[in-house]
């Protein structure tokens, strides 16, 4: 984001990166909680970017985007793991698992006057086109560790008792949220000039 760091990850630390800021809240929902996150549910909430020459849009991107400006673009990711056990013959397993994600995007929108120079409008119109496919790109990522973490709980193998694999499976569920983590920061590390040249 024009070269001030966003911050991002697993509060109450933080990843800085530069861009877009993801937000990743180590949720673990605890088993009989009474409701369920299943598949991928996506909310997006939008800031307004203006401006008649690059010196407005800029103003107005500080202005308005998350972090008091200082990420032009912001996802929470909160993972929602769910699974079943069961106890048979001397051993406890994971029968069924599942991982829903919840997340909220906050994104730039175009909210030029109709009358912007055409060079304004094109700028603003490609900041918000390049933040939404960033944002996305975070979404795409999380699907996949959401998707790593139910695979990964159906293939433990059996412990003596279900407290013993509940535990298992937590550590399990720490693990991969952790590799999600790393994998969202080196994408953010990849598309960081890209990010930079943005405005």
């Amino acid at each position: 984001m024009g070269g001030v760091p966003g911050t991002a990850g697993n509060a109450p630390g933080g990843i800085k990166r530069a861009g877009a800021a993801v937000l990743i809240a180590l949720l673990v929902v605890p088993m009989l909680s009474g409701w369920k996150v299943t598949g991928t549910k996506v909310r997006e909430a939008y800031y307004p970017v203006s401006g008649r020459n690059h010196t407005e849009i800029v103003r107005s991107v500080r202005r308005f985007a998350p972090m008091s400006g200082r990420a032009y673009g912001l996802g929470i990711i909160d993972f929602h793991p769910d699974y079943d056990m069961r106890s048979k013959d001397g051993a406890c397993r994971i029968t069924r698992a599942n991982t829903g994600l919840s997340i909220t995007l906050k994104l730039p929108e175009w909210k030029g006057p109709k009358d912007a120079p055409r060079a304004a409008a094109r700028l603003g119109r490609h900041f918000e086109r390049v933040i939404k496919r960033h944002e996305l790109q975070h979404v795409k990522i999380a699907e996949r560790y959401a998707r790593k973490m139910s695979s990964d709980l159906k293939k433990l193998k059996p412990e003596k008792n279900c407290w013993a694999m509940r535990r298992k499976a937590y550590t399990l569920i720490k693990s991969v949220k952790k590799q999600h983590i790393n994998a969202q920061r080196a994408f953010d590390r990849r598309t960081l000039k890209q990010i930079r040249r943005l405005l």
